[in-house]
């Protein structure tokens, strides 16, 4: 799994299969102390995220492997929601309520 920071979303009048019907959102990779990183994705997001949201996301094969994602044309998928992140005993995130 990979952090990934929400920075926009994707429109597509006309997708393949089973991609119909399902969100794709624009993440930015985050390294190991949530700091953005070069590399970008676009990713089908399964949990309802939304801009500004940092999220786990998963790659490659794992990508298929939720319920809405099963036999979908896949490389990245947003399969969760970050409330917080610890390191020892040190918080390193924590979202704010809206």
């Amino acid at each position: 799994m990979k952090f990934g920071l929400v920075i926009g979303s994707v429109v597509s009048t006309k997708k393949a299969g089973k991609l119909k019907g399902l969100k794709i959102l624009v993440v930015n990779y985050l390294n190991e102390n949530l700091e953005r990183t070069s590399h970008s994705a676009a990713c089908v997001d399964t949990v309802n995220a939304g801009e500004g949201d940092i999220v786990l996301l998963c790659s490659s094969s794992s990508a298929r492997l939720t319920e809405q994602t099963k036999d979908v044309a896949t490389d990245n998928t947003i399969i969760g929601i970050v409330d917080s992140v610890s390191h020892g005993n040190k918080i390193i995130y924590k979202k704010q309520k809206s």
